[in-house]
């Protein structure tokens, strides 16, 4: 922390005075997290060891004591991190079981998307920093350490269910917080510095009416590529309000046939009406009217609909950023296929708020197009008929792989909330 004192680097300093409190988390993946911190920390002091001896060469000054101090201080950081491994810390901090390999993935993962965000975009935007200026990699650090907790959480299949709804939840209040702050006054919280309306189809919308601003697109179709249409069901920042409205009702209900050409006629006419706007010069002021109109709609159709039929109406009939995730995202290849263990006993179907698990799709084992990934049907299935599909993976496997991408993008994305 000295090195980083003398550059004026406090950043850097509140970063590795937060990493021992790594620790209290006890947890075997965690550990090992720590280990890994302390490895690039010692790199940091032989890379620090070689800028310094190149600078003292250049203007002819000793650099062999400054050369064994750091020496020795990488080896006692190198040291620390192999401790570790010795059996009475291993018994103390780590778990009888193994070591939780995908939450110190979905650790690396979201440290890794945020840390290039940090670099590439000009404007601050890691959440702590909008909040404290250099706290960007404590952030991060956090931000990580939730995404490998709540992988753990999400893999327990007694729970996922829970927890898919807890953090959806939480990532929505994160999101609609940021925006209240920003419309209060506090410009850092809205996105780039300007209001955005928070509607879905705005992500289509939006940049055809404006004639630019494709951020939101890509990282949306970006998102469909690593993880499909679970950007409905994991990332979306108003899906959760349809979900808690739906789950009023005990049992779904099967939504009309006519739903289907309805949602494909409200796909059409978004991207049609926004360039009518733009073409007709229509005031922005009366666009984003247009815009608050169609959101609160259905935020009405959450609330008198949804929570009646027990599906979320909103995001299977509603919301046209929906049908783009389901169509668009079969360019990733994960899938929930059902196998010729089934019995149609339909406890699948009560547990499907996406209307994507009626008879017809049972027998033909697979939810139709308006399936999530959400996952939420697995814990019903008795037979444990129903999984997830990746390549050539058994679907344990495909599993573990989809819940540690989805729980880093997850994180990745409340980090950046409101950018």
């Amino acid at each position: 922390m000295a090195h980083f004192l003398r550059a004026d680097n406090y950043g850097a300093i509140a970063f590795w005075g937060a990493v021992p409190f790594v620790l209290l988390l006890r947890k075997a993946w965690a550990t090992r997290v720590l280990q890994l911190l302390l490895a690039i920390g010692a790199i940091i002091w032989i890379k620090t060891a070689f800028s310094i001896a190149q600078v003292r060469l250049e203007y002819g000054e000793s650099w062999l004591r400054m050369a064994l101090i750091l020496a020795a201080v990488s080896s006692m950081t190198i040291w620390a991190a192999l401790t570790f491994q010795k059996s009475n810390l291993r018994e103390r901090f780590l778990p009888t079981d193994s070591v939780n390999k995908p939450s110190i993935i979905a650790f690396m993962l979201t440290a890794g998307i945020l840390a290039i965000a940090y670099y590439k975009v000009s404007f601050p935007i890691i959440i702590t920093e909008r909040i404290l200026p250099g706290t960007a990699w404590v952030g991060i650090l956090i931000l990580g350490i939730y995404a490998g907790w709540i992988t753990e959480k999400l893999l327990d299949r007694r729970q996922t269910h829970i927890w898919r709804k807890r953090i959806w939840i939480v990532f929505s209040a994160v999101f609609f917080s940021q925006l209240l702050l920003g419309l209060l006054g506090l410009d850092r919280f809205l996105m780039t510095g300007d209001l955005h309306l928070p509607v879905p189809a705005m992500i289509i919308a939006g940049p055809l009416f404006r004639g630019e601003g494709l951020f939101m697109p890509i990282l949306f179709l970006s998102t469909l590529l690593l993880v499909g249409p679970a950007w409905c069901s994991y990332l979306c920042y108003i899906g959760s309000w349809d979900y808690l409205a739906s789950t009023k009702k005990r049992k779904p209900k099967p939504l009309p046939k006519w739903s289907c050409k309805v949602r494909w006629l409200i796909l059409i006419l978004i991207p049609l009406v926004a360039l009518s706007l733009r073409l007709s010069g229509v005031p922005t002021v009366l666009a984003t009217l247009s815009g608050i109109a169609f959101g609160l709609a259905g935020v009405a159709l959450m609330l008198l609909w949804s929570s009646r039929v027990g599906a979320m109406t909103h995001c299977v009939i509603w919301c046209p950023i929906g049908l783009v995730a389901n169509w668009l995202g079969k360019i990733s290849p994960f899938r929930i296929r059902i196998d010729d263990s089934c019995d149609e006993c339909g406890a699948c179907s009560l547990a499907c708020r996406y209307d994507a698990l009626n008879i017809r799709d049972i027998q033909n084992r697979k939810p139709s197009l308006s399936c999530t990934l959400c996952g939420d049907c697995l814990k019903r299935c008795q037979s444990q008929s129903i999984g997830y599909r990746f390549l050539k993976l058994n679907p344990e496997t495909a599993r573990v792989v989809f819940i540690t991408m989805v729980a880093a993008l997850h994180a990745a994305f409340l980090g950046v909330a409101r950018i």
